[in-house]
């Protein structure tokens, strides 16, 4: 496994961060257990979960985690991240900023891990109705009292994020230092129907090239859009993947994929995840969500690939030759 050293900090962390959305919810106890655990002995230690990880039951996620932690008792060894301020499930169009929000999600996360603080949080959600400046008062006193080292948003346009960082700046507040979007080497054919998440987009990737902001991308393997394709051909693409992924454009990535892995005598599903960890644009690390192990074990690998940008501009259909 290669380290970086995150954006903003000076804490060395793995190329690859393990989303833990499902974990003891749809993903049974015993085999997030075991992912964790593969994970980690695989040389990650970054785990990214949320308070509304669960669905209507929230924190099952962290409170798998947390219980965890406390057998192996390895909390120091690891980056730490969650996530507040989602709206509830049945009211997503009510957002949940306020100060007393804030505070409360990030206690319950707090209790939930078993932790006294946690290395990243993050604003699940935005709301643009809101002051941006509340919510970078809430964030900053969060750091003040020990309850998280950092902070980042997940969901927010750069604009947002841009604009909150102005004002911290002016006021001395603590910046944000990283943001979570969807984000794969994939082209999405249609737009999610939940409008609060942010994709990847040509301002954002300009932004983010511009700027000096690490970036966790969720949603990085696309589903396993190219993986399933290279394993099993189209007919082994998932619903949701075929009707988010499929066109001509992803079959052209597909090819080009497929063509730097043979190269390098990598997988397809290695080559996928190196595409954005190589690409030297801007620090991308992403979160991955396997659902068993063989599926873990590959894509970890694909931290140790190290792509050349040229190939990762030719992967992603940047190098200008698109036909």
């Amino acid at each position: 496994m290669k380290y970086d050293i995150l954006k903003g900090t000076k804490d060395k962390v793995s190329r690859i961060v393990l989303g833990t959305d499902v974990y003891g919810s749809t993903l049974d106890a015993d085999t997030s257990v075991a992912l964790l655990d593969n994970y980690c002995e695989l040389g990650g230690n970054v785990i990214d979960t949320a308070s509304m990880y669960g669905g209507e039951e929230e924190h099952l996620s962290e409170r798998l985690i947390g219980k965890w932690l406390k057998e192996k008792n390895n909390r120091q060894s690891l980056f730490l991240s969650t996530k507040g301020g989602h709206p509830r499930v049945k009211t997503m169009h009510i957002s949940r900023l306020s100060r007393e929000e804030i505070e409360s999600d990030i206690d319950s996360s707090l209790m939930n891990l078993g932790v006294d603080y946690v290395d990243i949080y993050w604003l699940h959600r935005d709301d643009e109705r809101l002051l941006v400046e509340d919510i970078m008062d809430t964030l900053d006193s969060l750091v003040k009292k020990g309850k998280t080292r950092y902070i980042g948003m997940s969901n927010w346009s750069h604009k947002r994020i841009d604009e909150a960082n102005r004002y911290a700046v002016q006021t001395g507040k603590t910046q944000i230092i990283s943001s979570q979007i969807q984000y794969s080497i994939a082209r999405a054919v249609v737009e999610n129907n939940d409008k609060t998440l942010v994709l990847m987009n040509d301002d954002e990737y300009s932004y983010f090239k511009n700027h000096d902001l690490s970036l966790f991308a969720f949603a990085s393997q696309a589903k396993g859009f190219f993986s399933k394709i290279a394993q099993g051909g189209i007919d082994a693409l998932s619903e949701k993947a075929r009707t988010r992924y499929f066109s001509d454009t992803n079959l052209k990535i597909y090819e080009r994929v497929k063509q730097v892995a043979d190269n390098h005598g990598a997988t397809v599903g290695e080559t996928v995840i190196s595409a954005l960890i190589s690409n030297n644009a801007f620090q991308t690390l992403p979160i991955i969500g396997c659902k068993n192990i063989a599926q873990l074990t590959e894509t970890m690998k694909g931290a140790d690939l190290v792509l050349s940008q040229e190939e990762c501009d030719f992967i992603t259909l940047r190098d200008g030759r698109n036909t």
